[in-house]
């Protein structure tokens, strides 16, 4: 969903349409639901959003993150800094952005994030280095995350992240 200058304002994916549809207007506030558009006929976002999910290094489309919330606002513009091939765990990604002591708060922004392959929050992982989960739902779709995270490089030991693969933004 875009607003009126195209900025890209929420996103989703799922092997079905209209369950995408469903978890990205519900990732938006009730205010804002009715100003949007549905972008499915841009073209460039919609390529943009392929080539990130594929893996490829590709230009971020233009994006408006819409929120209130400076918590938020931080750890999305945290998460967005984590390279292709890396990921944080949600502890150290809380910690990084200035919340000292707040990985399920980070989760939960995770699960609820508008942007999903923008915003890369299948990079933030657990502090045990397994993949969790992926969306807005408890059984949220690890095997999803894991093959994002195989197709932008991350290596894998088994089922744990390799520790050759976590960043440290320090």
């Amino acid at each position: 969903m875009t607003d009126s200058n195209g900025g890209l304002v929420a996103c989703g994916f799922s092997g079905r349409k209209k369950a995408a549809e469903e978890s990205t207007i519900h990732s938006l506030p009730n205010d804002l639901r009715s100003s949007l558009r549905r972008s499915q006929g841009d073209s460039e976002v919609i390529s943009a959003l392929h080539g990130i999910y594929s893996g490829r290094d590709i230009s971020r489309p233009p994006i408006v993150l819409i929120t209130h919330s400076k918590f938020l606002r931080d750890i999305y513009n945290m998460t967005m800094r984590i390279p292709k091939g890396k990921v944080i765990t949600y502890g150290k990604l809380s910690e990084h952005a200035g919340f000292r002591n707040a990985p399920r708060a980070v989760g939960n922004a995770m699960a609820r994030n508008p942007l999903p392959l923008v915003i890369p929050c299948h990079r933030v992982v657990r502090s045990t280095l397994q993949v969790g989960n992926y969306g807005s739902e408890k059984s949220g779709n690890s095997r999803t995350k894991r093959g994002l995270l195989i197709r932008e490089g991350v290596q894998f030991v088994g089922e744990k992240i390799s520790a050759n693969s976590v960043w440290d933004p320090s």
